[in-house]
This record gives C-alpha cells, sequence and structure tokens, in this order.
C-alpha cells in the first residue's frame, strides 16, 4: 500500500472529524499528491463510496473531478492551494451573519464537536473573553470532549455535561450553536444524535437554536436513512435477548431550527 493510501486510510477510520474537516485533511493529502494525477484520479471513486454521503465531501470531490478530467495542471495546483484558505474566509461570512443575533449571548451549549461551530467560537473569542460555551460530551465516541479540548486550547471557559443532562442546562444558557454534517433540500438538519433532544428542549425553554453551515453542506437530498453502527462502541455484552443499537446522525426538522446561518 503506497503512502497515500495508508493515510487514506486514516482519514476513513478517523470518526472522531466533523465533515467539513474531512474535506480539509482529503485536501491537505492531495496537496501532498498533487504531482500524482493517476493517484488522484483512482481514489476518487473510493473516497465517494466511502465518504460521499457528507455532501461537503462529494461536492468537493465533484469539482476536483472536473479539474483533473480536463488535465489542468495549474488549475488543480490552484484548486489545492485556495481550498483551505477559502474555508476559512466562509468561517469569517458565517460569524459575521451571525453575529447581530448572538451579541449579547454570554453562555451557549453544543453538541458533539464541528469544526464550523469550532472556527466561528475562535473568532467570538476574539470579541467576547467571557464567553462559557457548555459542551454535550456526545456519546458513544465522546466528540464533545474533543471540542472542549479544542476551547480550552483558545482560552475559552468550558464545562463539559453528559448528553443526557442537558436539559438541566437550556434554560441556564442564552442559545444553543451546532453545526450540520449536512442540510437536507426541505430545510432540515443532519447532524449527530442528541442534537435534536437539544433542539426540542430549546422549543420548551425558549431558547434559540441556531445552526452553522457552509453551503457545501446543503444537499439535494430529501430523505435522511438513519444507520446503525458498530454495536460494540456502546456495549460489547452479548446475550440473545439484548440488541445493542448505535446510530450516529438524527434530523432535526427545519420548525425547531431558529436560523441557519451560510456562507
Amino acid at each position: 500500500m503506497t503512502t497515500f493510501y495508508k493515510r487514506l486510510e486514516h482519514i476513513f477510520s478517523n470518526k472522531k472529524l466533523g465533515s467539513s474537516e474531512l474535506v480539509i485533511k482529503l485536501n491537505e493529502l492531495y496537496k501532498a499528491f498533487q504531482n500524482e494525477n493517476k493517484v488522484i484520479k483512482s481514489s476518487i471513486p473510493i473516497i465517494s463510496s466511502k465518504l460521499g454521503h457528507f455532501p461537503s465531501v462529494s461536492n468537493y470531490l465533484v469539482e476536483l473531478n472536473a479539474i483533473v478530467s480536463s488535465n489542468d495542471k495549474v488549475r488543480l495546483v490552484k484548486f489545492f492551494k485556495d481550498f483551505s484558505k477559502n474555508e476559512l474566509t466562509k468561517y469569517e461570512k458565517i460569524f459575521n451573519e451571525l453575529f447581530n443575533s448572538i451579541k449579547k449571548t454570554k453562555n451557549i451549549i453544543t453538541v458533539s464537536r464541528s469544526g464550523t461551530v469550532l472556527n466561528i467560537l475562535k473568532l467570538w473569542k476574539s470579541i467576547n473573553k467571557n464567553l462559557r460555551v457548555v459542551v454535550c460530551e456526545s456519546r458513544p465516541m465522546y466528540e464533545g470532549r474533543l471540542l472542549a479540548e479544542d476551547l480550552l486550547k483558545i482560552g475559552l471557559k468550558v464545562e463539559v455535561i453528559t448528553d443526557s443532562a442537558m436539559s438541566l442546562y437550556v434554560p441556564k444558557v442564552d442559545a444553543a450553536i451546532i453545526g450540520a454534517d449536512s442540510v437536507l433540500k426541505n430545510g432540515n438538519v443532519i447532524n449527530k444524535t442528541g442534537s435534536k433532544s437539544l433542539a426540542l428542549l430549546c422549543k420548551e425553554c425558549k431558547k434559540p437554536f441556531y445552526v452553522v453551515a457552509t453551503q457545501s453542506k446543503f444537499s439535494n437530498r430529501k430523505i435522511f436513512k438513519p444507520k446503525k453502527e458498530d454495536p460494540d462502541e456502546i456495549w460489547t455484552k452479548k446475550h440473545n435477548n439484548l440488541k445493542v443499537s448505535n446510530i450516529y446522525f438524527e434530523e432535526i426538522s427545519n420548525k425547531l431550527i431558529t436560523k441557519i446561518f451560510t456562507d
């Protein structure tokens, strides 16, 4: 196995990164092998079969495939070079759109680990150093803990809670902000399980529930089908009468969402 595919397998096995971060990792990999045209071409369908269900990945691969097919080397190098820089610009645009709604906000709650939320909070921290973030730990992979680690590094005040304790905290915060793995054509959002519970609690407590997502997350799909993951991530116990279900993502109705902010 070549170094390229070893690094690609590492990306495939990382179930803790958000889809926007996966795309950036893919772009970094491609940039390192930008002179290997055959490798790039042969890897696109493989990545599509593994990660193509994420709109951000699918959109990236469609654009990449068009450039590779054109055999325009200059355009390809520019594409890889500009991609990550353009992603940061997108976060700035989202934050500017969001700011009018959150400028008086001091306490927020979020679930899982979204690269978009992380970058929004980095920008927010430069304006409000006293911002406090409550993070649901997000079982079974505990992505919330990873987000908390990232937020601590930039100096934010963080409180990590269990997912089931969110009802105790929503009344105390000013708003909830989550990312999105995808946004369906009907405006419903797909995100880590726990997101819908958070949205319902915000509705009950009359707290705004915001979603931040780049345009690359918007999909033409109308239907979402939950997929069951490895049950051993939750519990390894085996019994004839026991069934363990592990579902990563769920659908949040647009009726529960105060607003979706995008670039």
